[in-house]
């Protein structure tokens, strides 16, 4: 078998077991087209809520939490390059979102689409790895009711024993680490084991599978 035929492979089974716990799964041609879909995603759910006490936040009507909604949607994408945030912030300046990078804790009541970027997969579960040291980059993922996730097609590894090497480079970077794995959208059965989506993050998780 190939090297093509073995990731081809991997992508498939990724594409199924992460689809198996609620994701997403998208492949698309080009970053401009994973940056599009960004904000057709932001364009196409519903307002988000704000869950918060958040003064300068223009509020609409109530959600389907009885929430008062925010009028202005967010996109947060800190893990972007320079120019491709700048790429990203140009489409959502068109349709008349906010884009930023910075500053997540003054939009803790919560935001619209959070972006992040995988260092790397397991297809056995599929699960993204996402390196967090970054508040902003793990605020990114935990108060946005959508997380999009770039992920290339080539980090896309089998089971957990072929990451293990990863793993330890990425413990000795430095004295303190975050690696946040991700496997789906956020959901617990802690209350009467009754399953509930999006009590500790994103109620949709979509992932963007990208070409090298």
């Amino acid at each position: 078998m190939s090297p093509a035929d073995t990731n081809r492979e991997l992508v498939e089974i990724f594409t199924a077991k992460a689809t198996a716990v609620n994701s997403v799964v998208q492949e698309v041609p080009s970053l401009e087209a994973a940056l599009q879909y960004v904000v057709d995603v932001c364009e196409s759910k519903l307002p988000a809520e704000i869950l918060a006490d958040e003064p300068d936040a223009e509020q609409g009507p109530p959600g389907p939490n009885n929430m008062p909604t925010r009028v202005k949607r967010i996109v947060a994408a800190p893990d972007l390059p320079e120019n491709e945030f700048s790429s990203l912030a140009q489409l959502c300046a068109a349709k008349g979102f906010a884009c930023v990078r910075d500053g997540l804790r003054k939009h803790l009541a919560g935001i619209d689409v959070g972006v992040s970027c995988a260092d790397f997969a397991v297809a056995a579960s599929g699960t993204c790895s996402v390196n967090t040291d970054c508040e902003q980059t793990r605020l990114a993922g935990m108060i946005s009711e959508v997380s999009v996730i770039f992920l290339h097609k080539s980090k896309i590894y089998p089971d957990l024993p072929s990451i293990a090497q990863l793993l330890r480079q990425r413990m000795g970077e430095s004295p303190a680490t975050f690696t946040t794995f991700i496997s789906g959208p956020s959901r617990t059965a802690d209350i009467e084991r009754v399953a509930a989506v999006g009590v500790h993050g994103p109620l949709e998780q979509h992932i963007i599978l990208l070409e090298d």
